[in-house]
């Protein structure tokens, strides 16, 4: 396997995914800065998750036509204007606003990349190749925390937003030299478009990503509110403890990529979204710090599961012709309704009765939702 390629893929995806993983750990002040209720906070990742997952669903529907490195390359020079933008927000609309478009801006990414990472390696190699780049998010899920805690002694939060979106363009040269262009395909038709409204398969995949993003990243965002403001932790202790708890999520999607390249996605699928619905009723039952600190691991760890193991089931269920639509319609569906409706259904139930009974509920139906697997199609051509 060539390494190169696969590291510069990797930080893009670091730099991209840590976009919207730096605003949990700074939620708590834009919520006293803007004199926000937890339902209005939790609102700000809706409008995250709408831009994020509208420029997903379009980017995958015709990014074979604008060319897989040019979308990659606007993605990241826009994420850099719109966090350039945001110095200058102060009200509350300005924040919906931008963050829409940060969402939109971030979207272009893994539509983009996923058949520019299938076109340079082998298939058998596809396991171990998307674990590693999925790896990032979750090290960008573990580090940004702690980073936003040391950076907010030596800056304000919006220059953190600044420099976050300034990096990422110094990346681009090299990416742009090593990278392949995935070969040119048709237009989609308009019958293949509807076929995948049609596909059982898309559905249930696009279930289970609702219930493992909202398990993950959904909680993920809520965590720094619920530690803060329900269990009256401190701001620098909150998100230290968030981070740590984060840590080991990083070795999971190198040895998912591993288990499932000699095992097969079905079985992975399963009980790993079972496993995270406990883990997650778990952390909403726990009340000693210690169990919470054990909780919050284990779902960390057992909640990054699903993602290598969705992305390698739908490369390996779709041609390179459909795969960027099927990724980007999957992905949009588990982004609004899980990503971005969670904190914000977390957020309502915490101002009418508390966090706790949120988690739990969530972690309930996350765990159900595992029946779903046994509905997927047999055929790996389910989705073509």
């Amino acid at each position: 396997m060539k390494l190169l390629p696969l590291f510069i893929f990797w930080c893009l995806w670091f730099l991209n995914f840590s976009t919207r993983t730096i605003l949990s750990p700074i939620l708590p002040l834009i919520e006293d800065s803007l004199s926000l209720s937890h339902e209005a906070a939790g609102g700000l990742f809706t409008s995250l998750s709408i831009g994020f997952s509208l420029t997903l669903f379009l980017t995958g529907r015709f990014v074979s036509n604008w060319g897989y490195k040019r979308t990659v390359a606007i993605g990241f020079i826009c994420i850099g204007l719109v966090l350039f933008s945001l110095q200058w927000a102060e009200s509350y609309v300005a924040f919906h606003l931008l963050l829409f478009f940060l969402g939109s801006a971030t979207g272009t990414y893994i539509p983009s990349i996923l058949p520019i990472i299938t076109e340079t390696y082998d298939s058998k190699h596809w396991g171990k190749a998307i674990g590693f780049h999925d790896s990032a998010a979750s090290l960008s899920i573990f580090s940004i925390p702690i980073l936003v805690t040391l950076g907010l002694r030596y800056f304000p939060w919006k220059e953190l937003l600044l420099i976050l979106g300034t990096v990422p363009l110094l990346v681009l040269i090299p990416f742009w030299r090593v990278s392949i262009e995935p070969k040119h395909e048709k237009v989609y038709q308009r019958s293949q478009f509807t076929n995948l409204f049609g596909n059982k398969t898309v559905w249930i995949m696009g279930l289970l990503w609702i219930f493992s993003a909202a398990s993950s990243l959904g909680i993920y965002s809520i965590l720094p509110l619920y530690l803060i403001k329900e269990r009256g932790m401190d701001f620098g202790f909150a998100n230290t403890l968030l981070g740590i708890s984060r840590a080991a999520g990083v070795i999971v999607p190198l040895t998912i990529g591993f288990i499932t390249d000699r095992y097969g996605f079905r079985i992975i699928l399963k009980w790993s979204i079972f496993a995270t619905g406990l883990s997650t009723i778990g952390l909403a039952l726990s009340s000693t710090l210690l169990l919470i600190l054990i909780t919050l691991i284990l779902q960390a760890l057992l909640s990054l599961a699903f993602f290598p193991v969705a992305f390698m089931a739908i490369s390996k269920l779709t041609p390179v012709s459909e795969r960027s639509m099927t990724i980007g319609f999957i992905i949009a569906i588990g982004v609004i309704f899980g990503t971005g409706g969670s904190p914000f259904v977390l957020g309502i139930v915490a101002d009418h009765l508390n966090f706790r009974i949120g988690i739990l509920g969530l972690g309930v139906l996350t765990a159900l939702s595992s029946l779903m697997v046994r509905f997927l199609n047999d055929d790996e051509k389910a989705f073509s």
